[in-house]
C-alpha cells in the first residue's frame, strides 16, 4: 500500500516515523491533542495515524502467482470474525502464501479489527475481496491449482496429505464451516487430527495449522533435495 499522509499529535512530532515520512515526502499534518481518539475506532489510539491507498489484486493474479511460485493460496469463505480474518492474513504471510482471497459475505478486509489483527501483513500480502466462490473454484480449476477444503472429520489427515506444492486452502465460517456443496467441488478434504473431546478448532487456529504444515513440508522437501555441503 502507498501511504499518502500522516496525522500526528504534538507529542509525537519528533518520532522517527515522522522524520521517515517527511524524508519520503509524505504529507505530515499536526492535529490537536486528543483528536485521534475522537475519530478512530480505538479505545486507546496511538498519537499518530497514517492514511494509505488501498491496493487491490485480481483473482487471476493471485491464482497465477500461486501456480508459478508453487505456493499456497488462502481462501476465506464467509468468515465473520474480523480477528480471525486478520490473524489468518498475518499467518498467510508468515507461512509463505502467494495471496489471500476473501469471498462474498466475508468480513470487510479493512475492518479496523481485521487491520489490527493482521499486524501489518495487510500491507504486504496480495488480497482479493468480494470474490464469488464459484469464480474462485473455476479459476483454480482452469489454472490447474489444486483445491483443499478444511473439514472437521472424514478428510485426509494433514500428516498424510502432500501439501508442499501449490494449492488453494479453503477455510469456512466460524459457525458452519464450508458447505457440502463447496467441499464437494474441492479436490481433497483436509482434516486436522485431534485428541480429546473437542469437536473442532477455532477457524484461525485451524487455518494456521494447515498453512504451517504446508510450509513445513516445503522446507523438508527443500532440505531433502539440497546438495550436501563439502
Amino acid at each position: 500500500m502507498e501511504v499518502e499522509s500522516l496525522y500526528v499529535e504534538p507529542e509525537a512530532l519528533n518520532h522517527e516515523a515522522v522524520w521517515a515520512a517527511r524524508a519520503a515526502e509524505i504529507t505530515v499534518r499536526e492535529v490537536t491533542r486528543g483528536a485521534l481518539k475522537k475519530v478512530l475506532d480505538l479505545g486507546s489510539p496511538q498519537d499518530m495515524v497514517a492514511v494509505a491507498r488501498q491496493r487491490g489484486a485480481t483473482l487471476d493474479e493471485v491464482v497465477v502467482a500461486a501456480v508459478q511460485a508453487s505456493r499456497p493460496l488462502l481462501v476465506l469463505v464467509e468468515l465473520q470474525d474480523p480477528g480471525n480474518a486478520g490473524t489468518l492474513i498475518r499467518v498467510a504471510e508468515a507461512a509463505g502464501c502467494a495471496g489471500v482471497v476473501l469471498t462474498e459475505r466475508t468480513v470487510d478486509l479493512y475492518n479496523p479489527k481485521t487491520v489490527r489483527a493482521a499486524a501489518g501483513a495487510l500491507f504486504r500480502v496480495a488480497a482479493v475481496t468480494e470474490a464469488r466462490i464459484d469464480e474462485v473454484l473455476s479459476a483454480c480449476s482452469v489454472a490447474g491449482l489444486p483445491t483443499w477444503a478444511t473439514v472437521v472429520d472424514a478428510g485426509v489427515l494433514i500428516d498424510d496429505a502432500p501439501l508442499s506444492g501449490a494449492g488453494a486452502f479453503l477455510v469456512g465460517s466460524e459457525a458452519h464451516g464450508l458447505s457440502a456443496g463447496v467441499v464437494g467441488r474441492c479436490q481433497v478434504p483436509l482434516t486436522i487430527p485431534m485428541d480429546g473431546g473437542g469437536e473442532s478448532l477455532n477457524a484461525a487456529v485451524a487455518g494456521s495449522v494447515v498453512l504451517f504444515e504446508a510450509a513445513r513440508q516445503r522446507r523438508a522437501l527443500g532440505q531433502a533435495g539440497a546438495e550436501p555441503s563439502s
